[in-house]
């Protein structure tokens, strides 16, 4: 993974999600959220259905976890969280829903 860390000031940036990996589905769901950052805020949007008890996880390269909370997202309203006090640095999120499991890469 090559990732070039550049501050930017005032632009939401997006977060490529890649899907780790999807279990046996018991429910017909599937989810496609977009996640931003802008600075050390983290915006979750998601375009299609209520989630609720998305688990979201953000770790430091060294598997330390900043930022864990278990969160309802509706249609077309994004859930944001600022960092704080974290470290300029490259960060992973993880987006956990049921069996769907994402995760990207991000600067600060």
């Amino acid at each position: 993974m090559a990732l070039l860390c550049v501050n930017a000031f005032s632009e939401e940036v997006n977060i490529e999600l890649h899907k780790m990996k999807e279990g046996p589905s018991t429910r017909s769901l599937t989810i496609d959220p977009v996640v931003t950052y802008d600075a050390n805020t983290v915006h979750i949007y998601n375009s299609d259905n209520l989630l609720e008890n998305l688990q979201v996880t953000v770790k430091d390269l060294l598997g330390n976890v900043v930022y864990s909370n278990a969160i309802s997202i509706s249609y077309n309203q994004p859930y944001s969280f600022i960092l704080n006090n974290v470290e300029s640095g490259v960060y992973e999120i993880e987006l956990s829903y049921g069996t769907n499991l994402f995760y990207g890469y991000f600067c600060l």
